[in-house]
């Protein structure tokens, strides 16, 4: 509407109609001859500018004003109302569209727009009356018609809807979609027997409606009534073969009954009116293995691919039965047939790799994918794979060059040099395996794949401003993602920024709850930070769901440890976790410091020293190693593991605090005499 037309139809609201059936004519003839009022016209057209620009409160003023003068326009108090709405200010847009109501009771905007200010009072039986109103204008229109029907059935007025439903249709609401949405709000409020009625009237106008029929299923089911569910499927399935959901449906119910024999029977009559369907052929052979009668499945699906040589799902079932019978040969034999059938078989060709690895065919699994690699549309990915399975191998140098190789010819393939960068990363060559990941990512960073991968290797090069400024733009792109947020709170925590590290963490958490690796760094910062009972409540979880996990028991140990809490069931968790890992010098250092804190010092030091033979790095161990030579009255030898601690870790201040006591309890030590 032009700034003209909204101009006329506020001072004169039937004249557009007017226009619009005989545009031809000039205003003048068209118009009815009243007077208005020229400072009213004035405010009105100030008002109407406001409306454009986006100022609604400042349109109230000018339309207000103009009422105080022409109080007789309907359009202006419509305006007025319009505006309020805008501003939610509902009470007010009722008492607007009544006034402007009171001037022309036929004025379908003003009912709308009464009937929308109810609605969001939640004023729903005002509502229906405005729509009832509205309706007496226009019997035929069906937004009306269909908001009135959602307005009766949220008052539980059900029969009332369903009788509004009937008009809707009608009038002409043939859509199955929007006639299925009043059946599921009437399904929603539990009017099984209205909302069944819907459905039973979108079936039979639309027999070919799949939704409709699941509907009605779901009703019986909702009233526990599985024969009655079971049998509306199998009515819609004689109507239409190709209900795929219907199916999936029913061989639940039937699967969950126990009627596996009934299931074979409709299968089979199924594929009688459609032998085409391989899916139907395929789940009678997987309800044979169901009963234990492997042979019978076997034979079955032989019978498919005889039949359909040329689809791989044939074989792909019959070599999954023989690998759930542990049949390896079998299996092969199954996946070897069908690439031979057709080589683009790809997904049979994977699992006949994946056995030809776990039998150590390491050959046999790399020929797979030679007989591929020149051909136009597998020759980058058989190479990869080739890459791939020659790194498994235990040939990394030689899946190197074949990837350099490989980058010289399709360099622009975003695969080649991430699979490139990953495979020198695995081997160290993290400097060598950065532009890789660069040019991966100037090639493919919509994929969180290739910045994860990036990332790590800015982690491994130690350049953790540039990992943390690298992850931050991941997260702008992938907000959502575990293993970014993850690497964003690991990084932190490297940096010491341990707040910020648990924000992260704590969000990687919550969108993958079983990351073992996530719940143990966040149970570590907690302890740090000394939020000691949100880190107690994630070891219990972690322990719980992995009892044997030795770096599970051993972090709890020492959690329990710090705190000198549980002390018996801290060693007992340490000493399992050595038995499983005898080599870790950590572990040896948290048994050490059970002992340490149960004062059997003795016994810590001969642990925490098994320790540092290990590993000499930590300056944590070291510093344990004099707490314990102090507990023995040895300073001398605790001075000289504090020192070493020190030159490890020059931040751990406290340790000078402790040197500091030693030479207030014994003098100051003979160097600095």
């Amino acid at each position: 509407m032009t700034l003209w037309q909204k101009i006329v139809w506020l001072l004169f609201p039937g004249l557009i109609a007017v226009m619009a059936c005989s545009s031809s004519r000039k205003v003048s003839e068209s118009a009815p001859r009243r007077e208005y009022n020229r400072e009213a016209m004035h405010h009105i057209i100030n008002g109407t500018i406001e409306d454009l620009i986006g100022e609604p409160k400042n349109a109230l003023v000018e339309y207000h004003q103009a009422a105080e003068i022409d109080s007789s326009s309907s359009g202006i108090y419509l305006a007025i109302a319009e505006n309020y709405y805008f501003l939610e200010e509902y009470n007010s847009t009722i008492r607007m569209a009544r006034r402007a109501l009171q001037r022309d009771t036929k004025n379908l905007k003003a009912l709308e727009l009464l009937a929308a200010a109810h609605e969001k009072q939640r004023q729903f039986k005002e509502a229906m009356l405005v729509y009832e109103q509205m309706i007496k204008l226009d019997a035929k229109d069906i937004e009306i018609l269909y908001s009135l029907t959602s307005l009766q059935i949220i008052s539980r007025e059900f029969d009332k809807a369903l009788v509004s439903y009937k008009r809707l249709v009608s009038a002409g609401l043939d859509d199955p979609e929007y006639r299925l949405r009043i059946g599921h709000l009437l399904f929603q409020n539990q009017a099984f027997s209205q909302a069944g009625s819907v459905y039973q009237d979108v079936s039979k106008s639309h027999p070919d409606f799949e939704p409709a029929y699941l509907a009605l299923a779901a009703i019986s089911k909702a009233q526990k009534d599985t024969t009655a569910a079971i049998r509306i499927y199998k009515n819609a399935l004689e109507k239409q073969t190709g209900f795929e959901e219907v199916k999936a449906e029913l061989r639940i119910l039937l699967e969950r009954s126990k009627r596996i024999d009934e299931a074979i029977l409709l299968f089979k009559n199924l594929i009688k009116r459609d032998s085409t369907n391989i899916g139907d052929k395929l789940q009678i052979g997987q309800y044979y293995f169901q009963q234990g009668d492997t042979l019978a499945a076997q034979d079955w699906f032989k019978s498919i691919i005889a039949a359909h040589p040329q689809s791989e799902r044939g074989y792909l079932a019959l070599g999954a039965v023989r690998r759930a019978q542990r049949d390896t040969v079998g299996a092969i034999s199954a996946y070897e047939a069908a690439i031979a059938v057709n080589p683009m078989f790809l997904d049979s060709r994977r699992r006949l790799r994946d056995l030809y690895v776990g039998r150590g065919r390491w050959d046999d699994a790399i020929a797979l994918y030679e007989a591929l690699k020149e051909n136009d549309s597998t020759y980058v990915g058989a190479r990869i794979e080739i890459a791939n399975l020659l790194t498994q191998k235990g040939d990394t140098l030689k899946a190197i060059a074949s990837c350099e190789e490989l980058e010289k010819s399709h360099g622009e393939d975003w695969r080649v040099p991430i699979t490139l960068g990953r495979l020198l990363m695995v081997n160290d060559q993290f400097l060598a395996a950065q532009p890789r990941f660069d040019k991966a990512l100037q090639l493919r960073n919509d994929l969180s794949l290739v910045w994860v991968l990036r990332g790590v290797n800015l982690i491994q090069l130690d350049s953790l401003s540039s990992a943390k400024t690298h992850f931050l733009g991941a997260l702008a792109l992938f907000p959502n993602e575990p293993e970014v947020n993850y690497y964003l709170g690991f990084i932190c925590a490297q940096l010491n920024q341990n707040r910020e590290a648990i924000s992260y963490l704590e969000k990687a958490h919550q969108l993958d709850e079983n990351n073992l690796q996530t719940l143990l760094t966040l149970a570590s910062l907690y302890d740090e930070e000394e939020a000691f009972d949100e880190a107690q409540q994630l070891y219990e979880v972690l322990y719980k769901e992995n009892p044997d996990s030795p770096i599970i028991l051993n972090n709890y140990a020492y959690h329990l440890a710090v705190l000198k809490k549980n002390l018996p069931q801290a060693r007992e968790m340490a000493q399992k976790a050595l038995e499983l890992d005898p080599e870790n010098a950590a572990y040896w250092d948290t048994l050490g410091w059970v002992l340490f804190q149960m004062k059997e010092y003795d016994a810590a030091r001969e642990h925490i020293q098994k320790s540092i033979d290990l590993s000499s790095d930590s300056a944590e161990v070291l510093e344990h190693m004099g707490d314990v030579y102090v507990k023995l009255a040895d300073p001398d030898n605790a001075r000289k593991y504090y020192l070493q601690a020190l030159e490890v870790d020059h931040s751990r201040t406290e340790i000078n605090e402790k040197l500091r006591s030693l030479d207030r309890q014994q003098g100051p030590s003979p160097d600095k005499q």
